[in-house]
């Protein structure tokens, strides 16, 4: 007999939140951010296509097996990241024409980055590539499909805008906010994902017999 709805959310908001503390501890060191949240794509996509359970069981299989590439990946975002925002400042306080021209050109550069960041740790999650490949996977899927990148981006913004203003919102991510956040876009990735793999195939390997 299949288990009531009351049952299956409860459920999944149990798996939800322990998945949320597992990913904040492991962020704590900073650089292991990149990994965290690879593991955290990766048990979220392979509950939708296997069902849910053994959370801590795939979050540390994914760790593990991307820690080397996602922590490369991590400190190259940040890197780029810094640069970024140096050089948006740099042209914002110039107050010049050149300056003006230079910040909108580097605006458009900061918010493909953006795009593509929202791409590239899932990616890493789903497909075994190298990073660079990875990468370039992360900026095809970005402007590929960009009704679905419209929506992970406006999901993204409204998830940081209300935790900026909201103490309430604040909370709630510590408690499970961050997992609810990567669950609901990675049903979005997982039919981005899904156009590109042979579900026959799929690398999501069934580790519930295991």
């Amino acid at each position: 007999m299949s288990e009531s709805p009351v049952i299956a959310f409860l459920n999944k908001m149990t798996d939800l939140i322990l998945l949320n503390l597992m990913w904040l501890i492991t962020c704590l060191p900073i650089v292991t951010i990149g990994a965290a949240t690879t593991a955290m794509y990766y048990t979220n996509i392979i509950s939708i296509r296997q069902g849910d359970g053994y959370v801590v069981k795939r979050y540390f299989k994914s760790f593990r097996d991307n820690f080397k590439q996602a922590t490369i990946l991590w400190l190259l975002v940040l890197l780029l990241g810094g640069i970024m925002a140096f050089d948006l400042f740099y042209w914002y306080t110039l107050g010049t024409m050149l300056g003006k021209v230079m910040f909108c050109l580097s605006a458009v550069v900061a918010f493909f980055m953006f795009i593509i960041l929202l791409y590239v740790f899932p990616v890493l999650a789903k497909f075994d590539n190298c990073m660079k490949s990875t990468i370039k996977t992360a900026a095809a899927f970005a402007v590929g499909y960009l009704p679905y990148t419209a929506i992970l981006t406006v999901i993204t913004i409204l998830f940081i805008y209300f935790n900026v203003v909201s103490i309430v919102m604040n909370a709630i991510s510590l408690f499970a906010g961050f997992a609810v956040l990567a669950y609901v876009k990675s049903f979005f990735l997982y039919k981005v994902f899904m156009n590109h793999m042979d579900e026959r195939y799929d690398d999501f390997y069934s580790d519930q017999e295991e």
